[in-house]
């Protein structure tokens, strides 16, 4: 009797340990999905919370340089006057003409000349200038000889001062009656010889003279 109370027993106490058995398991995982889940809150605040790289772009290296180049000194300077028939090169009289020298290599330099036309073509001299401009400066007198190839600035008869834009090339000798006298051609004599009235300047640029 007592034996089969025992094997009677047994069922019953494995019952009971596979009842713990689930409440123990049902307890911890509770437990161990808020632990991940904290775990995972706390890694995404340390993404959030990470500093973003920033790269800055690249400054502009042209244009710095652009912005930084210096004028031209005109005592150094030549003047290519472009044309379809070829290129007319004068170098200043910067000396004798300091303040002209420097405001047309400023116009020029400055795109002023580019696609006007030689409004006024002679026996003597050919003209051109910037309808961008309306200026005047001081004549600034001197004894260079009017010859073929001398640049001056155009001044009007009686007048103190000259056109700040307008300038005259020689074809032949004028007289010299008190004109800016601007420069003198260096290379290009026989496409002055072929300029026609109307015929385009397509750029007038500055150069230094060591520059070929």
């Amino acid at each position: 009797m007592l034996r089969q109370q025992k094997v009677n027993q047994i069922p019953i106490a494995l019952a009971i340990l596979a009842c713990l058995s689930l409440l123990i398991l049902f307890s911890c995982s509770p437990q161990d999905k808020e632990t991940t889940e904290s775990t995972t809150e706390q890694t995404d605040t340390e993404k959030v919370a990470e500093p973003e790289t920033v790269i800055k772009p690249a400054e502009d290296s042209e244009k710095t340089e652009t912005a930084a180049k210096p004028m031209i000194d005109a005592a150094n300077a030549i003047a290519v006057i472009s044309t379809a028939k070829g290129d007319i090169e004068f170098e200043f009289y910067a000396s004798d003409a300091p303040n002209a020298s420097k405001n047309f290599i400023k116009n020029a330099s400055e795109g002023y000349y580019r696609n006007e036309k030689f409004h006024r073509v002679e026996e003597l001299v050919i003209q051109a200038g910037s309808s961008l401009i309306n200026e005047t400066q001081p004549i600034e007198k001197s004894d260079h000889p009017l010859e073929k190839g001398v640049v001056l600035m155009v001044t009007e008869d009686g007048s103190s001062v000259a056109d700040g834009d307008e300038f005259l090339i020689c074809k032949d000798a004028i007289v010299n009656d008190g004109w800016t006298i601007l420069g003198k051609v260096t290379k290009g004599l026989e496409v002055l010889d072929s300029i026609a009235k109307d015929d385009k300047i397509l750029n007038i640029t500055i150069r230094e003279r060591n520059e070929e």
